[in-house]
């Protein structure tokens, strides 16, 4: 399981950390809850708090508290205790699950920690997360740099600024099955992200691909006969209708591998950003921190007021689930929302709110449809009030797609020269089960490392369906597998032959281990071989077995697991049938003879048809291999192998 990292509040002021830190636990309030383990979902929980404190909001950052504390939190998370937006009190380790102590009053909700340093260190920027418990975990610059601070160890060992390696940008794995070419697609993943997988084990290995997954920098995807290039690129998809009776529409929404590469292009940009990436990321902060002023406010009950143009008053109501400002005028019911991505567009377009006339019109001109009057209320109060981005770190800011794409759509050709950015890769199973050219489609061209943004002959094509113009960036990796016993490397597409490189991934029988037992005069890497000898004489090598199948056999039993699930079900589909050619690879001792002779009054009466050449036909019938026992399976393998006659 990954380790988590969590900022976690102590109290009001952090009244409670010298006790907590003494008998090294950590606590939550919200009293009035009670035991968190009895709310089977966050809804439940926010339901309980919303008719305590006689409210319809939505209270989402006490809702996730509470129920991170209770079902996320895992022993062995890392907790680092702070105070206010400016101190970092200590760290510790999580060494208990979730447990409630009804009998004290304050606080009843608890987990032990072994709290293993205590002190104090300044945020020069003063902008720790202000919540009682938010998981960081996703922060990894962040965690750097509280690792580096505080001296936290035992952290998760994360690299931020190694070298992209000189592998092919296009690269594919094929092999024969069993071959580990998925197995394989992860390290090599991993290695191109410019993490060190030496002397790491697999559990280990898998962890920190599923971390690099999380982050959106590595994608999986497998193809198939009904992938398409709107599931790939973009492609026009219906959005359901807000209630019911709204008609049905259309929009053009990303695939896959179009999303991955803004996620990298978003990486070369932050490498050396332009003045508009810059003005771009600076609102994003901005708007966030005006935001958690909004959040620090609104317990309060007062009324948060913001100035319209005109001189009038408007009234923030809440933030919503989603980020937005709701917004409302006075004695008003009816509600407005502000979308952080549409206030962006504004905020770019406007650098000076005073020079416009006619907001109604100018605004529209931008955006579409929108409450004029509670968007340039809310820029303006973000541009003219306390709140420095400035301050602001943004290597720790989350981005939401919709800004790293306006910040990808601001750059110009120029702007990826001489960068290289996070590696970002994207992984395709089974690359040859699906239609290739199809699903590619003009992106074929753009794949060649000199057709990359960013290079010399750098392409761009304008979309279909959006009309963008779009290019790949120079960090965007392409990993493929193909099983050569489903389609041979020749019959893929040529033209995605001549862009890709191909790595052969062979069955190793080095990979297993010695004998199945003292006892037996074989090994399994004897029985690999034998097999895939026989197997490319009979068709060729393309359809040999690989050795992961044999890699978890440690007696009889596994081995006749292997047999009967994965070795004869792959001979019977390579030879459709043909019982003979699977008895010239594993032996007649793996079959048995039925109906060997047959009386000519067997079949039913036909004129003069001649069954003659039917009464001594052998039918042949494959064992149950699990129900031999293991000395008839023994002897079957001796045989098999040619040890016995």
């Amino acid at each position: 399981m990954n380790t988590k990292y969590w900022m976690y509040a102590p109290g009001e002021k952090a009244k409670m950390w010298d006790e907590f830190y003494d008998k090294g636990i950590m606590g939550l309030g919200w009293i009035f809850l009670g035991n968190l383990k009895k709310y089977k979902s966050k809804e439940e929980i926010a339901n309980k708090l919303q008719e305590y404190y006689d409210t319809t909001k939505s209270k989402m950052n006490s809702v996730d508290a509470n129920y991170d504390f209770a079902n996320r939190m895992s022993i062995g998370d890392v907790i680092i205790a702070k105070r206010g937006r400016s101190e970092y009190l200590g760290y510790g380790i999580v060494s208990s699950d979730y447990y409630y102590e009804d009998k004290l009053e304050e606080y009843k909700s608890f987990r032990k920690v072994n709290w293993i340093k205590k002190g104090l260190w300044i945020e020069e920027n003063a902008n720790i997360i202000i919540k009682t418990l938010t998981e960081i975990t996703n922060k990894r610059l962040y965690i750097d740099k509280l690792n580096e601070l505080m001296g936290i160890k035992n952290s998760l060992d994360i690299k931020t600024s190694k070298e992209m390696n000189s592998d092919s940008l296009n690269s594919i794995l094929y092999g024969p099955p069993g071959t580990g070419k998925t197995y394989n697609t992860i390290n090599k993943a991993l290695e191109l992200c410019g993490e060190d997988i030496k002397g790491k084990s697999r559990t280990e290995i898998k962890e920190l691909f599923d971390l690099i997954v999380d982050e959106g920098r590595i994608v999986f995807t497998t193809f198939h006969q009904s992938m398409t290039y709107e599931d790939f690129v973009e492609g026009i998809k219906p959005v359901e209708p807000e209630k019911e009776g709204d008609p049905l529409i259309f929009k053009v929404e990303k695939g896959i591998f179009r999303i991955l590469c803004v996620s990298a292009a978003f990486s070369l940009a932050q490498e050396r950003e332009s003045e508009t990436t810059e003005l771009l990321l600076d609102f994003s902060l901005a708007y966030d921190q005006f935001v958690e002023y909004i959040n620090e406010k609104l317990p309060s009950k007062e009324n948060i007021e913001l100035t319209t143009k005109n001189g009038g008053n408007i009234l923030v109501d809440d933030i919503s689930s989603q980020g937005n400002i709701i917004i409302k005028h006075p004695g008003k019911s009816k509600t407005y929302s502000v979308s952080k991505e549409r206030l962006s567009r504004i905020n770019a377009a406007f650098p000076d709110l005073s020079k416009v006339n006619n907001i109604s019109q100018e605004f529209r001109s931008i955006i579409g449809g929108c409450n004029s009057t509670a968007i340039w209320s809310v820029l303006n109060a973000i541009r003219t009030k306390i709140f420095s981005y400035k301050n602001y770190n943004r290597t720790t800011h989350k981005y939401t797609f919709e800004e790293k794409e306006q910040v990808v759509q601001s750059l110009k050709k120029e702007d990826y020269n001489g960068k290289k950015g996070k590696a970002h890769v994207i992984i395709i199973d089974e690359i040859n089960r699906g239609n290739v050219s199809q699903i590619f489609g003009e992106l074929i061209t753009l794949l060649e490392e000199d057709k990359r943004l960013g290079n010399s002959e750098a392409l761009q094509v304008q979309l279909p369906y959006s009309k963008d113009w779009f290019g790949v960036p120079p960090n965007v990796y392409i990993i493929g597998t193909m099983n050569t016993a489903d389609r041979s490397v020749e019959a893929l597409d040529s033209a995605l032959r001549r862009r890709f490189s191909f790595t052969e991934i062979s069955p190793d029988t080095d990979l297993l281990k010695g004998e199945i037992s003292n006892s037996f005069d074989f090994s399994l890497s004897t029985i690999l071989e034998t097999l895939n000898r026989r197997i490319e004489k009979l068709l060729d090598k393309d359809h040999m077995i690989g050795h992961s199948y044999f890699l978890k056999v440690n007696n009889i039993k596994d081995l006749k697991a292997v047999f009967q699930n994965n070795i004869i079900p792959l001979l019977q589909e390579y030879f459709f049938g043909d019982y003979g050619k699977i008895g010239l690879i594993i032996g007649a001792n793996f079959f048995d003879i039925i109906d060997n002779q047959t009386e000519e009054s067997f079949f039913a009466h036909f004129d003069d048809y001649d069954t003659s050449p039917f009464i001594e036909k052998k039918i042949y019938h494959l064992k149950n291999v699990l129900k031999m026992p293991d000395e008839e399976f023994i002897n079957a393998i001796h045989i098999f192998l040619g040890q016995k006659s």
